[in-house]
């Protein structure tokens, strides 16, 4: 038998070196791919129900209604961050801490911020109905949609507690349970708005949208009471006092960076609307921005495990741990994203027809927010890497730099492009920012490494 050539060697055991590599990775991440596997049905499911509900009601109403609805929910999530305060990603990180380490502080920070919730979404939906005649006619130059903006007031209140609920979830790593409410919601909210809407228009349209999220809250309730049982954790408000430093270093800065960006992003659809033909143009642009949010599904799916898992390696002091999650988690955003996001653009005629023939032309919008789901994802991981590691403030200030990109960059192409303009400003916005995040990641890992 003929001698074994040396040279073939080295590379032959460097295969198999790749490839026990490769095993060893998979399997040490196994459990964060089968809760990413719950987490992407669940937001598979919630948001075809959601592009659903929307489509059928683009179907239902005129597009210029549908444009009303559109305009009316940008508003809502202005208010939506302000009184959120923070408060959902702040459960997600604390409840992954300290379930299992420190139950009695888990159930300390859960009912703070569920309280807080509350409180603060009742507020604010006052504020809103308040201000809704001045919103209308100042703002969208419409008053007539006063009474639809008070009747939307609603959403606010439940969104935030909804939101709040879906964070301590998510913490909780209950992502099985997330994924059957989402069934039942989408069940329940698809046929009942499509009933609104025919019968109602706009203003049904938006009373199913308040009703889905009230429901979906409910169900979030007795799922959250069952987590808790669970894990033995009693929310209580006893001593949460003590709880002030986290509130100053965790949620004053992520409640900033709602406050900064939910504003320009609703001031930016305010200069959309105010422009010729522009509630038509808001249609066409929230229509086109339904069909990123399914682009960004999966790997946004994903990454709602990463805070948690990420906070759990760090507060482990397993380094390699982190480095793998978060590379594992980079990785799978960009392979699940770009292909689709092709994909959507090659298509973005055939699909923005789904919401009605008058739709097509709004095409080129689809494939410019097609493409920024790119920056979007990578927005996110990196993100939510900073704040496993602590760095909130780190992610404000990337926020407070996106904002002021967006609200300069729409001041020159909306005039001039319209819906286009938004898209545009809208992805070169979140490039810069996902540029300042890798920028402050790099320079804040390496004294964070040395505390191992």
């Amino acid at each position: 038998m003929s001698e074994l050539n040396p040279r073939l060697v080295v590379p032959l055991s460097g295969k198999y070196e790749l490839a026990r590599t490769l095993s060893a990775s998979f399997k040490s991440q196994r459990s964060l791919a089968g809760v990413a596997g719950w987490s992407f049905l669940a937001a598979l499911i919630s948001r075809g129900a959601n592009l659903a509900a929307l489509v059928i009601c683009a179907r239902i109403l005129e597009q210029t209604q549908f444009g009303y609805v559109a305009i009316i929910q940008s508003t809502v999530g202005m208010f939506a961050p302000i009184a959120g305060m923070g408060l959902a990603m702040t459960t997600t990180k604390f409840m992954a801490e300290f379930r299992d380490s420190d139950p009695v502080r888990a159930g300390r920070i859960l009912a703070l911020c569920l309280c807080a919730a509350a409180v603060a979404g009742i507020l604010l939906t006052i504020a809103l109905i308040l201000l809704a005649p001045t919103l209308a006619s100042t703002g969208f130059a419409s008053p007539g949609l006063s009474n639809q903006l008070i009747g939307a007031s609603g959403l606010l209140v439940f969104g935030v507690i909804d939101a709040v609920q879906t964070g301590a979830l998510t913490g909780f790593e209950a992502f099985p349970r997330i994924a059957r409410l989402s069934v039942w919601n989408g069940l329940l909210s698809i046929p009942l708005t499509a009933w609104l809407a025919h019968s109602f228009g706009a203003s049904g349209a938006i009373a199913g949208l308040t009703a889905s999220v009230a429901g979906s809250c409910v169900m979030n309730w007795i799922a959250l009471t069952g987590e808790c049982r669970k894990w033995g954790i009693h929310p209580s408000l006893a001593g949460c006092s003590s709880e002030r430093g986290m509130l100053l270093s965790f949620s004053l800065p992520s409640y900033l960076s709602g406050i900064v960006v939910a504003p320009v992003t609703w001031m930016n659809s305010v200069l959309l609307v105010r422009q010729l033909d522009g509630f038509s143009s808001m249609a066409l642009f929230t229509a086109a921005d339904r069909f990123r949010y399914l682009l960004i599904f999966v790997p946004l799916a994903v990454s709602r495990i990463a805070v948690p898992a990420l906070s759990r390696y760090r507060s482990a002091g397993d380094s390699a741990g982190f480095q793998q999650a978060f590379r594992w988690n980079m990785g799978f955003g960009m392979v699940a994203t770009i292909p689709p996001v092709l994909l959507c653009a090659a298509l973005s005629p055939t699909l923005m027809g789904m919401f009605g023939a008058s739709f097509r032309r709004g095409w080129p919008v689809l494939v410019i927010l097609a493409l920024s789901a790119i920056p979007t994802i990578i927005n996110t991981q990196l993100g939510a890497a900073l704040l496993s590691k602590g760095h909130a403030w780190a992610r404000a200030a990337a926020d407070l730099l996106l904002a002021a990109v967006f609200l300069l960059t729409a001041q020159l192409t909306v005039p001039r492009w319209n819906a286009a303009g938004l898209a545009a400003s809208f992805a070169i916005s979140y490039a810069v920012a996902s540029i300042a995040l890798w920028a402050a990641l790099k320079t804040l890992e390496a004294p964070e490494g040395s505390h191992g």
